[in-house]
């Protein structure tokens, strides 16, 4: 009885010590900014699929491309992937589509795979879909300009 007290006193003590003063800065402010928690925030701006005719060139070398056509409904499962019926290596020639990339047939030993390999079998985990959207936040990113469409991997 007597050991929890002194562990409930020195507690007590510290927290008078040090956590007080952590409560009672004014400075803090939150992920919401100055907006009250009570407000509603404003409805976000539709941005729309920016289709096939303006295709984003990428910017770095090895950058994942993106997606030129709506891809929200397929289905990418554990038992399905719905890119596959169009992007697969039997298919692709049939649909005019692009192939999947054979890096997608390796492991991460470099051992060729006769599917997708279980770490690029989810494909919208790096490519995106284009959109109109200009970026979240300012950032000084300058394309490579060593990549070009012409350049592999670019």
């Amino acid at each position: 009885m007597n050991g929890k007290r002194i562990i409930v006193v020195t507690l007590a003590l510290s927290f008078a010590t040090c956590g007080g003063p952590l409560l009672a800065q004014e400075n803090l402010q939150s992920l919401r900014g100055t907006t009250p928690i009570e407000s509603t925030s404003a409805t976000p701006e539709q941005k729309h699929w920016q289709g096939k005719t303006d295709l984003i060139i990428r910017e770095f070398i090895d950058q994942p491309p993106l997606i030129p056509h709506k891809s929200q409904s397929q289905k990418i499962n554990l038992l399905t992937n719905k890119c596959l019926t169009c992007h697969g290596a039997d298919t692709y020639q049939k649909k005019k589509a692009t192939k999947v990339s054979d890096t997608h047939f390796k492991d991460r030993d470099g051992k060729q795979l006769n599917g997708v390999s279980a770490s690029r079998y989810f494909c919208t985990q790096c490519h995106v879909e284009q959109r109109d959207a200009a970026p979240l936040v300012a950032n000084a990113f300058k394309p490579d300009p060593a990549c070009g469409q012409s350049k592999p991997g670019c």
